[in-house]
């Protein structure tokens, strides 16, 4: 690399934000005059900045980034603004620090530790740094035992921690106030399924008479404009979670889901009998009479219905599983097509179920023929690729054994400008001398890799020949349609009115 890069990495968690000190802006300042002090002329300097991220684990944007810049040799230094920044785990860290930057001669500087890692050439940096990782991970560690401490207390006391409240009510401060627009349509909710309406009932009439979902509700309060086509459609999800939340009675709920460790913001559900529940917490929207009758009925439609005969055939005994579920949409609304449990199980749009007035009201294909028609197409793809002359296949041998030459030769010439260079330091040689010797080199290893770039695509066109040929071979064993044909060949599968069908193929390999 002739220029000498530069890279500030900077990191602001959630947690930093109250801290002027750890702003971006004032780390950003820090590193600069760090900069500025080294005395690095022409030197390029580049800035990553991961706003919002732990520190506690390496799954960050920012630093994957600087990573690949890493491996691919196009860093000469980072710098933050200390140790915490760049992470907080004390073995990831130090593994970056004493093994990784190292291999790839990458100089490593923390400004508030006073650590650069060319003074620690030969050794890990002492008792010192490590201790500093350790105290930097403990602190994380117990910094989030108390933020969840803190929260589990403020729940008991029946403050609303969440951002966003349930649809029904609005926030103010810590506590819930009713929203009456949208509460008109949860006690709705509740009459019309405790009448005896069914959820799809209650989803057409809602599209009827144009009640805006909980999502365009939400951007109507806002002050975002409602969609220029809102759909009116409402999940049928949504229905069930609202019939199935006790606090539309007053009930407060707290602590349904938590984080298994420090730095993963993944939750897990928690068992509701370890739920924090306070009784008449704020004001009902439903009567506590109301919302057990609904409750009552749920139960029984998920009882002895699915295990009901329909003449000679039981509706709910092995349930039909097609190898596309997942894969097919709709070519009108863009929906997820969903596979019914049916004696012919077909795929179908819930939204067009709904929307009478849709272009795609009533869309429906049958599984089995569109897994049929997906076969049929393959086989057709098959044959070409089947009467497709490959060629002498001892090329491909051939050709991988030239790839392996070539990187010998490339080795070969990395080890002589790593001795050219050793030379130079130890004073054996001029750096006129060494300027010249490097240039016959570069020049060397630049025809080596536009060889090898050749050799590599030509080797690369033959295998993917060679690959299609075997698919096809694996597909012409089968009879129809399998869940692994279809998991590695088919991103998406579009199906329009009139049962016209388009292929989103994931691999190339298949590509008409």
């Amino acid at each position: 690399m002739d220029n000498y890069t530069i890279y500030k990495y900077i990191r602001l968690s959630l947690d930093d934000l109250h801290t002027d000190s750890m702003s971006i802006e004032n780390q950003r300042k820090i590193i600069d005059k760090h900069i500025e002090g080294l005395m690095i002329p022409e030197a390029e300097v580049a800035e990553i900045v991961d706003n919002g991220y732990s520190g506690t684990n390496f799954e960050r944007p920012g630093i994957s980034e600087l990573l690949d810049f890493v491996r691919s040799g196009k860093v000469n230094c980072i710098i933050v603004k200390d140790f915490s920044r760049f992470g907080r785990n004390v073995i990831e860290t130090g593994y970056f620090i004493e093994r990784v930057f190292p291999l790839f001669r990458v100089r490593f500087i923390s400004v508030s530790d006073q650590f650069d890692s060319t003074d620690y050439e030969g050794n890990t940096g002492g008792m010192e740094v490590a201790f500093k990782f350790l105290i930097h991970e403990y602190y994380s560690k117990d910094l989030s035992k108390k933020i969840k401490s803190a929260k589990q207390a403020r729940m008991k006391r029946g403050e609303y921690l969440m951002k966003n409240c349930i649809y029904g009510y609005r926030k103010v401060g810590s506590t819930l106030e009713i929203d009456e627009a949208a509460a008109d349509t949860i006690r709705c909710i509740f009459q019309l399924y405790a009448n005896g309406m069914s959820i799809v009932d209650i989803q057409r009439q809602f599209y009827t008479e144009k009640r805006l979902t909980p999502a365009e509700y939400k951007r109507s309060l806002n002050h975002k404009t409602v969609s220029e086509s809102p759909t009116f459609v409402w999940n049928k999800s949504h229905i069930i979670k609202v019939l199935s939340d006790e606090q539309y009675t007053g009930t407060y709920n707290a602590g349904r889901t938590k984080t298994i460790e420090v730095g993963n913001r993944r939750p897990v559900r928690v068992d509701p009998d370890e739920w924090i529940r306070i009784p008449d917490h704020h004001p009902a929207i439903i009567d506590k009479g109301l919302f057990d009758t609904v409750q009552a009925r749920i139960s029984e439609k998920k009882g002895p219905n699915r295990h009901r005969k329909i003449g000679t055939w039981e509706r709910y005994e092995g349930v039909y599983s097609s190898p596309i579920s997942g894969k097919v949409f709709c070519g009108c609304c863009g929906r997820k097509l969903r596979l019914s449990s049916t004696r012919n199980p077909a795929f179908h749009c819930d939204y067009s179920r709904i929307a009478t007035d849709a272009e795609c009201h009533g869309l429906k294909i049958l599984s089995a023929e569109l897994e049929a028609s997906l076969f049929e197409i393959l086989t057709k793809q098959v044959l070409i690729i089947l009467n497709t002359d490959l060629g002498d296949i001892s090329e491909c041998y051939y050709k991988w054994e030239q790839q392996v030459e070539y990187e010998k030769q490339k080795n070969s010439v990395h080890d002589k400008k790593q001795a050219l260079y050793e030379s130079l330091i130890v004073g054996e040689i001029s750096e006129g001398e060494y300027r010249t010797a490097k240039s016959g080199l570069d020049g060397e290893m630049a025809h080596i890799n536009r060889l090898f770039g050749i050799i590599e695509y030509e080797a690369k066109q033959k295998a993917e020949l060679l690959k299609r040929r075997q698919i096809a071979d694996e597909i012409t064993s089968e009879s129809g349609l399998t869940k692994p044909m279809a998991d590695f060949l088919i991103e998406k599968i579009i199906v329009s009115p009139n049962n016209e069908i388009e292929i989103e193929w994931k691999n190339p390999l298949f590509h008409a």
